[in-house]
């Protein structure tokens, strides 16, 4: 049953974000996924900015609950706990991403209060969601039955992690480098989600 909950909560958090990013996409005027911030969407003053950022809250909450769920359900040890605490920090950044809409195209000159915390809270995520992804691959290379989540988490933290430095305007296609942060984590969330679904038992001390 809680597997299963905590199945449901990663699904969804994913698929909410990217229909939100791509319908948005839609919607917004001539929107540029590869060089603007998802952001941009749900920032304050654009038509799709309700919807978007409603949806960073929903997509946030829902992403913190699946990786909190995970602390019981996976062999614990020190290193899995923080990883998936860690893990639950980025669906905090991503809630608060959306409580906090930054202002029209995320524009850096004079930023709001809002704006501020919506930067603060989303690139806390972000790090916090990289050093996650990291310590969940090395805490599963001692779980026989997932030990896979240890190639993977390296082939999504190590692009996770170069791509992250290069979200700022002043490289031109940082939103493409946002969307491989994007993808990166949100492979590996339901990679860990699949893997629940095949362990026979919950949680095991490891």
């Amino acid at each position: 049953m809680i597997r299963n909950l905590a199945f449901g909560c990663a699904l969804l958090s994913v698929l909410i974000l990217v229909v939100l990013t791509v319908a948005g996409g839609l919607v917004y005027p001539d929107y540029d996924h590869l060089t603007q911030f998802i952001s941009e969407m749900g920032a304050t003053g654009v038509v799709t900015g309700p919807a978007v950022s409603a949806g960073f809250i929903v997509s946030g909450v829902l992403l913190t609950l699946f990786w909190l769920l995970c602390i019981g359900l996976f062999p614990r040890s020190l290193l899995s706990t923080a990883g998936f605490g860690l893990s639950a920090l980025n669906g905090v950044g991503l809630m608060f991403g959306g409580v906090f809409p930054c202002a029209f195209e995320c524009s850096l000159t004079d930023p709001t209060p809002s704006a501020v915390l919506h930067d603060v809270f989303g690139g806390i995520g972000y790090l916090a969601g990289i050093a996650g992804v990291s310590l969940i691959a090395l805490a599963a290379r001692r779980w026989p039955r997932d030990r896979i989540l240890y190639p993977l988490g390296l082939a999504c933290g190590i692009p996770a992690a170069a791509a992250i430095w290069l979200l700022h305007p002043g490289f031109e296609w940082y939103g493409a480098a946002q969307r491989v942060v994007e993808i990166a984590l949100a492979v590996f969330a339901l990679a860990v989600a699949m893997r629940l679904l095949a362990r026979p038992h919950g949680g095991e001390v490891a």
